[in-house]
């Protein structure tokens, strides 16, 4: 059998855990090479699973000189911690140069000054990824800048190209429901195809798949890696409330400041000697929460965030993803969400609150209550299905590859 490749491309956290699980069914047949255009901290994730990862570096070309400088410029003192400093130059350059080279150098500086790296589109630039490699299909996220530019690419080219939507596509929808932006498209349940669909997507194109990130929600070594935490720390009989951040910019006014929040927290562990509390950051962020006695656990990228899931009685988010695992672990959550892009309450998927005001008694109500998250709603396949889904979503734009060639 003729061995077919397929190039992905993700960044970090969640995205990158989407992909993971396919990548790695993928590599177990034999039959397909698989490549992957990793981004943050995704880049460390893929090479340690041991694919064949390229960078932004990786694209640079002989003639680059004008995007080497504007990479040097734009990544001036980064720290290189948990991206290098010289893919952060090539991906600023190269982002950059293209930018200037459409927009032209004035407009190009306005733009980005306003925009940052939102203002990235950078579809030459992993266009060289596809020509360099020639893959037969292109899978990717449904983000923004890199990732959506290699489905244009694709496109440009006439490769058939995947768009694998991770969440509620609150926005990413603007791209997603265009039906020239890739063959096929997958959502995460029924509600967001619906909403695809009603903003223009051919039907026949959008399948509903679940999420792969999630598949491993159900396995009973994640279960079981719940209970090892709780014994680790030494909580098996305390109540457990697990906080989990997002990553946001500082000034977000999406969220109440972190500190404030904080503080409710440390008072409601003033009052009840039982209750333990594990914080969670956002594998790109490092947030410093100040002295912490033993009753706190922050705990650690590396450390899994399903076993943290497993190991709470309850979670609470602002909007990040964990959120959704925790609801599909059947895990009672607190929301504090005004980002509309994540619909946790109107789905039925957590007790949603509109102040901070409200976090106290509300995490004392859930922890008391146990509230099941409804799942009825969201309408997604059973949880542990969604690798084997995109699998078929795979084999058949490959079939249709060969029929075609």
């Amino acid at each position: 059998m003729t061995q077919s490749r397929i190039l992905f491309a993700s960044y970090g956290a969640s995205h990158i855990n989407m992909q993971m699980p396919v990548m790695r069914a993928l590599r177990r047949r034999g039959n397909i090479d698989v490549r992957i255009l990793a981004l943050t901290t995704a880049y460390s994730v893929a090479v340690a699973e041991g694919f064949d990862t390229i960078g932004f570096r990786d694209l640079l070309q002989p003639g680059d000189d004008i995007a080497r400088a504007h990479g040097k410029r734009l990544a001036a003192g980064l720290d290189g911690g948990l991206v290098s400093v010289e893919e952060s130059e090539a991906y600023l350059g190269l982002n950059y140069a293209e930018l200037e080279a459409s927009l032209g150098p004035a407009r190009a500086a306005a733009t980005y000054a306003e925009n940052g790296r939102a203002a990235f589109l950078p579809i030459q630039t992993v266009g060289r990824a596809i020509d360099e490699w020639q893959p037969d299909l292109v899978v990717t996220t449904s983000a923004p800048r890199a990732e959506r530019s290699m489905i244009l690419a694709a496109g440009q080219r006439g490769i058939p190209a995947l768009a694998l939507g991770d969440m509620f596509l609150g926005f990413e929808w603007r791209w997603m429901a265009d039906n020239a932006f890739g063959t096929r498209v997958t959502v995460l349940g029924e509600s967001v195809r619906r909403h695809l669909i009603e903003k223009g997507r051919d039907p026949g194109s959008v399948a509903v798949v679940g999420n792969p990130a999630f598949d491993r929600l159900v396995s009973a070594e994640t279960i079981a890696s719940g209970q090892l935490l709780r014994e680790r720390l030494g909580w098996q009989d305390n109540s457990v409330i697990a906080w989990t951040l997002p990553a946001v910019n500082p000034g977000d006014t999406r969220i109440a400041p972190i500190p404030d929040k904080l503080a409710i927290l440390k008072s409601m562990l003033d009052r009840d000697p039982d209750l333990r509390l594990i914080l969670r950051c956002h594998p790109n962020q490092k947030i410093d929460f100040g002295p912490l006695d033993h009753r706190f656990h922050v705990s650690p990228r590396q450390e899994s965030v399903h076993a943290v899931i497993h190991a709470v009685d309850v979670l609470f988010t602002e909007f990040s993803m964990v959120g959704m695992e925790a609801a599909l672990a059947g895990k009672p959550v607190v929301t504090n969400s005004t980002d509309d892009a994540i619909p946790y309450g109107s789905l039925g998927l957590t007790q949603n609150i509109d102040t901070i005001a409200e976090l106290d008694e509300t995490l004392i109500r859930v922890l008391r209550d146990r509230p099941t998250p409804r799942l009825d709603l969201l309408g997604a396949p059973p949880t542990g299905t969604a690798t084997d889904n995109v699998l078929g979503e795979i084999d058949l734009l490959l079939s249709s590859r060969r029929k075609s060639s």
